[in-house]
């Protein structure tokens, strides 16, 4: 039988399963649910959990060279690790990004982190103002951040936050983040009417949720 690796106490009335990014099972139950009605409901969605982390743990070893940093992603297309000698920053070239040859992995990590930051804001930039006058929107301000936890916001305000970390996805999954977000500039939900809008302007965009559901592992790096 599957074992949960948390269960976490708290004052909801309902109970619920979920799957970490890195495959974990997280029950979240009412306090005074009994242990024997737990582990039934995770006997009853056994299958369920299989399969996600069985997706999970294939998909982490599909990219075991980027979670470990033997190559790096950029826009979805992968690039070598090349240690050179007296080099100071990361650069990329051809198929591969030139780091410093150093026995300091972090130098190393903090210079590919200063490079997707470098591109990160040059593109996306240039992808927001595209989008917004596309959809005829104004923002108030676009600031990348570093986040483990999400692509992007947009607050009430107009002031619009995106991941540096999107760097590493392929463009047309970059064009749905900032989509999105530009989205939430009319609509402040995630409601059939926020879709309508997200849909207006790329019809296709299940695919590409799908596929940065799939990138999320990503957020976790550097």
């Amino acid at each position: 039988m599957v074992q949960p690796n948390k269960i976490i106490r708290t004052s909801r009335r309902t109970l619920s399963l979920s799957i970490s990014k890195n495959g974990e099972l997280i029950v979240r139950a009412p306090r005074r649910l009994s242990l024997d009605y737990i582990f039934q409901f995770i006997q009853q969605k056994e299958k369920w959990i299989n399969n996600k982390q069985r997706s999970i743990k294939d998909n982490m070893s599909f990219n075991y060279d980027v979670i470990n940093y033997n190559k790096f992603l950029v826009l979805g297309k992968l690039y070598s690790k090349k240690e050179i000698n007296k080099v100071k920053q990361a650069e990329m070239v051809s198929n591969e990004i030139i780091v410093p040859s150093t026995e300091d992995s972090l130098r190393q990590l903090r210079a590919v982190e200063r490079l997707y930051i470098k591109m990160a804001r040059e593109l996306l930039f240039e992808r927001t103002e595209y989008f917004a006058s596309l959809m005829k929107l104004n923002y108030e301000t676009l600031k990348i951040i570093r986040s483990h936890s999400k692509w992007g916001s947009c607050d009430a305000k107009g002031n619009i936050k995106l991941n540096y970390k999107t760097i590493m996805l392929s463009p047309k999954v970059v064009d749905y983040i900032v989509i999105h977000e530009l989205s939430h500039l009319i609509e402040m939900n995630h409601s059939k009417e926020f879709y309508r809008v997200v849909e207006a302007v790329m019809p296709n965009w299940i695919e590409q949720r799908t596929e940065l559901k799939k990138m999320n592992f990503l957020l976790q790096l550097f």
